[in-house]
């Protein structure tokens, strides 16, 4: 069996990419980093973060259960209160959650459960930025 990781980032990125309403939400286009972003990225934007391929084999199947995270940055002007940046992080957060809600299409793979799992908002201690993370679970079976 092949491991969906690089299947799954790829069709995540993708899929975020091409939402308009993000790009929209972003003030024009998605601002899309994997891992981390530059140091003078600009606010807001989004992090493909972590993943997790767990082997769910049975008799039938080589299926994967997969867990993808998704970050969202956003960041209050210098004379803006942090909720302003709360506001934008939640707004795209539920964005994100949205357009990843979906069977997304892989590359040598086939989506056959995907389920929103979680989203968590944060002030970091800057209490400037707004950090939301969003998690996903899909099921994928080899094409």
């Amino acid at each position: 069996m092949s491991d969906p990781s690089l299947a799954l980032q790829n069709a995540v990125e993708a899929a975020l990419r091409a939402s308009p309403v993000l790009a929209e939400a972003m003030g024009g286009r998605v601002r899309l980093y994997t891992l981390s972003a530059d140091d003078n990225a600009p606010f807001p934007y989004i992090v493909i973060g972590e993943d997790q391929i767990i082997g769910d084999e049975t008799e039938c199947a080589a299926s994967s259960e997969a867990f993808t995270t998704v970050h969202v940055w956003a960041q209050a002007g210098d004379d803006e209160v942090v909720s302003v940046a709360r506001v934008q992080a939640k707004a795209i957060a539920a964005l994100v959650r949205t357009t990843l809600n979906v069977a997304l299409p892989m590359a040598g793979f086939v989506t056959t459960e995907w389920r929103f799992e979680t989203a968590r908002h944060l002030t970091d201690p800057d209490q400037r930025t707004a950090h939301s993370v969003v998690e996903h679970r899909y099921l994928i079976d080899p094409a």
